[in-house]
């Protein structure tokens, strides 16, 4: 959905030249406020914008993305997101890398809490003493970050 305060002929250009189909032209701030709540009840919403005029819909979405290298800062501040490029193209990228981060938040939390009930267990066992469980304690800690740095060289397929 494209949501513009631009002039119904623009919008129309443009939405044709990407492929949306339902154009909303001609809005002033609430009234792109009003269509994102709308939209809101039906699921989730991710508002894509640049200007001050995006601002308070960025803020009203679910999910705010502030198109940053040519947007204003006020959008930029009300965004969760912001992009440095101008190139709407990233969104796929930012989408697969926000699963991608919680995915690794989710198996370094059971990973970190597995070893964490080993590592108690087999201190009730008397296997290991305090200090070898402080030890394997670290080391599960060390295993969390190391799962997070390997999103930092993830390939984008």
């Amino acid at each position: 959905m494209l949501l513009t305060g631009d002039n119904p002929r623009a919008a129309a250009y443009l939405a044709g030249r990407v492929g949306i189909h339902d154009v909303h032209a001609g809005l002033l701030p609430e009234d792109k406020v009003a269509c994102v709540d709308a939209l809101r009840r039906e699921g989730v919403v991710c508002m894509v914008g640049d200007g001050v005029n995006d601002a308070p819909a960025l803020k009203t979405a679910n999910v705010g993305v502030a198109m940053g290298a040519m947007g204003s800062d006020i959008a930029v501040e009300a965004a969760d997101v912001a992009l440095m490029t101008e190139d709407i193209a990233r969104l796929p990228y930012l989408k697969w890398l926000s699963n991608a981060t919680v995915r690794t938040i989710k198996g370094a939390i059971t990973l970190s809490m597995c070893i964490n009930f080993a590592a108690v267990t087999l201190s009730v066992l008397g296997v290991l003493n305090p200090t070898t469980g402080a030890l394997v304690h670290n080391a599960g800690s060390c295993f969390v970050v190391l799962l997070a740095a390997l999103l930092y060289d993830r390939k984008y397929r």
